[in-house]
């Protein structure tokens, strides 16, 4: 196992850009950083001879370059043009390696070549045509202990993972997985981010129609003692934002699957341990709040990161600019929340898991207001420009979401939720009312030409979605706090709660008109 306090050397050069495939969709090759065919060793050019021109030399030069050719052809990894050679003998050289190899410097870098080489299909058909997986899983279990290898050798695993036969072989075999379990142990970051996409990528072959890599997993998963834990401790402790998003996908892509599998298994004679006990644990729940509002802060929180881990020494990123949500036309938003969508979705994909769980309503006492807050922080950041506005299918599947996860918590009630709900609803009422449907001859040019493609009845629809939630958690609400609410915001809320017939309105204009009520004689009083 890597040495947790070992210095990693330099930026990875073969580390994986962020184009991960979400787990619903089959893999697919993850491009290296800094790989291309110009970096890979080929064989060796023999220099040309700058002789004199003359018949016999010209005929010459054309055979030897001729039988070069022949031989880069010969030694070439399909149709690309790296080197088998090169790449057989650098694997030659990591399973040569002890506990107590250093890994040096020339092979580090070979090793991250063969890595950047493996975004190739045809590398990883030869890799794997040669036991590399072996090769690779015998270093990590027996060999030097340098986070830096692992990282690498965890990396180009999940390269390989891209076709199926590796997911295979590394499915199957149980001190494999163990292994790729215990590295979670290592609070190493590089290291964590190749493994968080090493499970993501071995579990996108589930939904592609490989079941038994799920059930495989599945057995490992529970079997391990604390892997679900493990991975909230990540979720919990890492200030990574890139760790933080790998490790959240990868619990997606985990949870996703496997909870197919505990749905086969009551309906089988598999005897896996329940769902709820594997994975319903304070540490993974905990984290994956922990995780969000982390990755959710506003732009100011996060400079204010990146200045202090610059004076510790780290390289501060960019903090993102305004982009096209500074567009004229709206009120400054400040501080801004950036965040990638994609992390949104995934963060209620995961709570829409563990909150349908029927064990999980036991508890849920204890998990409410932290996922109420990360609801919150969704609805703070669908007040910004352009997040609400023009409706498309994405802000639908939020708000169908954040529906129901909160009737899931028995529509848990929360002062700065509820305000922020009703704000977005607010939002949507005052836009139905000025809703116009654009003809084409009267589209300016410089308007928003989607509007016209979002009919009002769309808008319509999800107010109402809306209206009854925010009903409904009036309804179970112990105390309601109104202060701040505007009193056109208050009016127009009151008076669509009244137009509507369904009981749940009536009864939640009644507990509001109550508490109107009781505000107004303490006023006089």
């Amino acid at each position: 196992m890597p040495n947790e306090d070992a210095e990693r050397s330099g930026p990875a050069t073969g580390a994986i850009k962020e184009n991960e495939v979400p787990p619903a969709e089959p893999v697919k090759s993850v491009s290296a950083s800094a790989s291309s065919a110009s970096t890979t060793p080929p064989p060796s050019h023999e220099e040309e001879n700058n002789g004199e021109d003359g018949g016999e030399q010209e005929a010459g030069d054309d055979e030897d370059e001729e039988q070069l050719l022949n031989r880069m052809r010969a030694d070439a990894v399909g149709d690309t043009m790296y080197s088998s050679r090169f790449i057989l003998q650098t694997m030659m050289q990591l399973s040569q390696l002890t506990p107590d190899s250093q890994l040096d410097q020339q092979l580090e870098d070979d090793l991250c070549k063969v890595w950047d080489m493996s975004t190739s299909p045809e590398v990883v058909s030869m890799l794997l045509d040669n036991d590399a997986v072996d090769s690779i899983m015998y270093t990590i279990i027996s060999a030097c202990e340098d986070v830096r290898l692992y990282e690498i050798l965890v990396g180009l695993l999940g390269n390989l993972c891209a076709q199926v036969d590796c997911a295979v072989l590394l499915t199957s075999n149980p001190e494999f997985m163990e292994t790729l379990f215990k590295l979670t142990n290592c609070m190493d970051t590089g290291m964590l981010v190749q493994l968080m996409r090493l499970y993501q990528f071995i579990m996108a072959h589930v939904l592609s129609g490989k079941e038994q890599f799920a059930v495989d997993w599945y057995v490992c998963f529970s079997a391990f003692e604390n892997s679900a834990a493990n991975l909230g401790k990540i979720l919990q402790q890492s200030v990574s934002d890139e760790l933080l998003t790998a490790a959240l996908k990868a619990t997606n892509a985990i949870l996703a699957s496997c909870a197919l599998v505990e749905e086969e298994n009551s309906n089988s004679a598999l005897n896996l341990k329940p769902f709820s006990e594997v994975f319903l644990v304070q540490e993974l729940c905990t984290g994956v709040n922990i995780a969000f509002l982390r990755l959710m802060r506003d732009d100011h929180t996060k400079l204010s990161d990146e200045e202090a881990g610059a004076e510790e020494g780290e390289v501060p990123a960019p903090v993102a600019d305004g982009g096209e949500d500074a567009d004229v036309g709206y009120e400054a938003c400040a501080p801004k929340i950036s965040c990638d969508v994609e992390i949104i979705q995934t963060y209620l994909n995961i709570c829409t898991i563990l909150v349908q769980l029927p064990e999980a309503q036991n508890s849920m006492d204890n998990y409410a207001p932290n996922i109420v807050s990360c609801l919150t922080r969704i609805l703070q950041f669908l007040q910004q420009p352009l997040q609400l506005f023009p409706m498309g299918e994405r802000q639908e599947e939020y708000l169908e979401d954040l529906a129901h996860i909160w009737s899931r918590i028995k529509y848990f009630y929360q002062t700065d939720a509820f305000t922020n709900l009703l704000e977005v609803w607010f939002r949507l009422k005052k836009h139905i009312d000025n809703y116009t449907e654009n003809d084409e001859e009267d589209v300016n040019e410089f308007e928003d030409e989607e509007e016209e493609d979002v009919p009002k009845e769309q808008y319509v629809d999800n107010a109402f979605k809306v209206l009854r939630l925010l009903a409904c958690m009036l309804i179970k609400a112990g105390s309601i706090d109104l202060q701040g609410i505007g009193e056109e915001k208050l009016e127009l809320f009151m008076s669509s709660l009244k137009a509507e017939e369904d009981a749940i309105f009536s009864s939640a204009f009644d507990v509001l008109n109550e508490v109107l009520e009781n505000e107004t004689s303490q006023g006089q009083a």
